[in-house]
């Protein structure tokens, strides 16, 4: 008892930033979880560089779905992982398409600060921001060669570049 007593402002902060924490992660491991049952969303999108993707058209490879902002802190550091990821496992057949719903303009002054390796696509009206119920950035959607959700991630995972590794090749290393 004498150890409460002691530490009771700490154990009241760190209970309520505990409370703060499940608040916020609860609902969007919820919604993750959710949308892990239905199958991935039908698309048609192009890239700021002109090429056209659709999920029909990109079924053999494994595919991630990166949903993030300009202005997203953990979006910037999750950007040089997948970077990376992507210029290694590239020729196994993994495609990464960035996703974003900011302007053409702001995307392009943000990338000529960042230059991303993969894909980015501009989503007009967040139509499939939508379709995909993202509701914080970063979100990643890994949709497997069969076209089945594999795996749904909000906020920076540092495990990704593992997992990513790990779906398009078998192995961690």
């Amino acid at each position: 008892m004498g150890f409460i007593k002691r530490n009771a402002v700490t154990l009241v902060l760190f209970a309520f930033v505990l409370g703060i924490v499940a608040y916020r992660k609860i609902p969007t491991y919820m919604e993750n979880r959710r949308a892990m049952e239905e199958p991935p969303a039908r698309f048609q999108v192009q890239s700021i560089d002109g090429e056209s993707y659709s999920l029909e058209s990109l079924e053999g490879k494994f595919v991630v779905l990166s949903f993030w902002a300009t202005w997203c802190m953990p979006c910037r550091a999750e950007i040089p992982i997948l970077n990376s990821i992507y210029e290694e496992l590239h020729d196994d057949g993994l495609v990464v398409l960035g996703i974003t719903a900011e302007e053409n303009a702001v995307v392009q002054d943000f990338l000529s600060e960042r230059p991303i390796s993969y894909p980015v696509v501009l989503d007009e009206y967040g139509s499939l921001s939508n379709r995909y119920s993202i509701q914080a950035y970063p979100t990643l959607v890994m949709i497997d060669p069969e076209g089945n959700l594999v795996d749904r991630t909000t906020g920076l995972d540092p495990l990704l570049k593992w997992k990513i590794r790990k779906h398009v090749t078998g192995s961690y290393f």
